[in-house]
């Protein structure tokens, strides 16, 4: 089996380098960023790095970012991974040089690691104490991007689904104002428009 394998492999990859020399160029081509980014706050860590990738019209848009909450702000340091998808309907360019989103809109998925962060309640928990899960945060946001040359800056103002329940079953507690988070972020963009 592993024979037949190998074999296959092999007559894979000279078929492939024979007929289109650029295979593996291509590929990495594709698998290449657009961007990376920087973020301060947003629902996905006080501090965030990522890369992001776009459609050609630039109106469809995903990041993967990995975020972090120093242990000087949390009982332990937080770390989470975050997908964002995007969607900006509003860009106009007004020069080579300068161009703005002046819309996006978004959905983000969160996730937090480490002990106190649960999936499923778990078994030491009575059923009900926790009316959702602690490790995965859903979240909305709108914001704006303003380009210059290769470089970006943006805003994204969005909030998560325990804020929204927790605002919904507590009216009286908490403000209308404790349901938001802002976000700002630096953008690099590698490949060309």
């Amino acid at each position: 089996m592993r024979l037949c394998f190998a074999v296959f492999l092999t007559l894979f990859y000279t078929a492939g380098t024979a007929q289109q020399p650029s295979l593996w160029k291509t590929v990495m081509q594709k698998a290449t960023p657009h961007t990376v980014k920087l973020q301060y706050a947003g629902n996905i860590g006080m501090f965030a790095a990522g890369i992001g990738y776009s459609t050609s019209p630039q109106k469809w848009k995903a990041d993967l970012f990995y975020g972090v909450v120093p242990a000087r702000y949390a009982v332990d340091p937080i770390q989470s991974l975050t997908i964002k998808g995007k969607f900006a309907p509003l860009h106009r360019r007004y020069n080579d040089d300068v161009e703005i989103n002046w819309f996006n809109t978004g959905l983000l998925f969160n996730y937090s690691f480490g002990d106190e962060y649960f999936l499923g309640l778990p078994a030491y928990y009575d059923k009900g104490y926790y009316y959702f899960s602690t490790a995965l945060n859903i979240g909305l946001f709108i914001g704006s991007e303003i380009r210059y040359k290769k470089w970006g800056f943006y805003y994204e103002l969005g909030t998560t689904e325990k804020r929204v329940i927790n605002y919904v079953k507590n009216t009286r507690s908490i403000n209308l104002n404790e349901l938001w988070n802002i976000g700002l972020g630096a953008v690099f963009h590698i490949k060309p428009r």
